[in-house]
């Protein structure tokens, strides 16, 4: 059996866990550390868990650290749990800066242990179909992607609504659709961003022969769903998922889904039909997928650090055009 401690007792913690507990005797989610005392023992009685705010004995308690704190705190938890000997889960974005970033792949590689990053649209069942279809070919070379991630404001917890913290929406929210155009279109070369409201960006993002464009937001009314996007065109035909969902009952910005589910199609020569997905929790094949990488001792092919790294180059190159106003290379 593996051992899990989780650091963050918020949004993500609670998924995280509930997924953990998911795969019945295979987990154990041993201990919660959190910042606010009461939501870790909450958490950890909902697992039989012990709850503690002492983050050394929380990484001691465990074969695998699972970290869910606010994204600041990510280099000095991922570094003192390798240097434990411990396997990490580290929620997206890997860091706030590519110096972090680059510490913390670093330390994992030092470490020999297993580092896996919740880039959780990798295993997102129609995000895998769609990826899946476009390498084999089926739709032919894909030349434009456009997507759209719109939520309300994070009012969930007291740090994501300060940029200097989050990173704000190019960082926390557009990383998960850079990421896909990185996946689906290959290496990036420029980005040029615009924010005509507040924490509300359109970003174009250059790749060889193909380009993306990304909206996202943290300012849409509260009466809006939380509402995803992606849709790839491609010489042999299109492809698009559309996805809605309420807010979620305990915190975050994503609940119920409210959307049907399936990948659409729509070929060049044929009719348009619905490729059928089977309905899961966003974070349940991600986790299950690191759980197995665990028990049998091989690093993840999907959300490496490398992979997490790439997508949140694109990010803080958005959000230099933010500033400048101009197109920013991805460095």
């Amino acid at each position: 059996m593996i051992t899990v401690s989780i650091l963050g007792a918020g949004f993500m913690g609670q998924a995280h866990t509930s997924n953990y507990q998911a795969l019945g005797d295979r987990v154990r989610v041993s201990t919660v550390c959190g910042r606010d005392p009461e939501r870790a023992r909450k958490l950890a009685e909902q697992t039989g868990a012990e709850a503690t705010d002492d983050l050394d004995a929380a990484i001691d308690s465990a074969d695998v650290v699972d970290i869910c704190l606010p994204t600041p705190l990510h280099r000095e938890a991922a570094e003192r749990a390798f240097a434990a000997g411990k396997h990490v889960f580290l929620e997206k974005p890997i860091a706030l800066t590519l110096e972090d970033a680059d510490t913390i792949v670093r330390a994992a590689e030092q470490s020999g242990r297993l580092f896996m990053v919740g880039l959780v649209l990798r295993f997102w069942p129609e995000y895998v179909e769609l990826q899946r279809r476009l390498a084999a070919g089926e739709l032919g070379r894909p030349r434009a992607i456009n997507t759209h991630r719109l939520s309300p404001p994070a009012d969930w917890n007291d740090w994501m609504a300060d940029r200097s913290q989050s990173g704000g929406t190019p960082v926390d929210l557009l990383i998960h659709d850079f990421d896909q155009m990185n996946w689906l279109l290959g290496r990036p070369h420029s980005v040029f961003a615009r924010e005509p409201a507040p924490n509300h960006v359109f970003a174009v993002v250059e790749y060889e022969g193909a380009s993306g464009v990304a909206e996202g937001s943290m300012s849409m009314p509260r009466s809006y769903p939380f509402s995803s996007n992606i849709r790839v065109l491609c010489d042999g035909g299109a492809a698009e998922y559309a996805f809605s969902a309420a807010p979620a009952e305990d915190g975050g910005n994503i609940g119920a889904p409210t959307a049907a589910r399936g990948l659409r199609l729509y070929p060049v020569d044929g009719e348009p039909r619905t490729v059928d997905v089977a309905p899961t929790d966003p974070w349940g094949p991600e986790i299950r997928y690191f759980v197995e990488c665990v028990e049998q001792g091989r690093q993840p092919e999907q959300g490496t650090g490398e992979q997490a790294r790439e997508a949140l180059k694109v990010s803080l190159a958005a959000a230099r055009s933010l500033e400048s106003g101009r197109p920013e290379h991805v460095e």
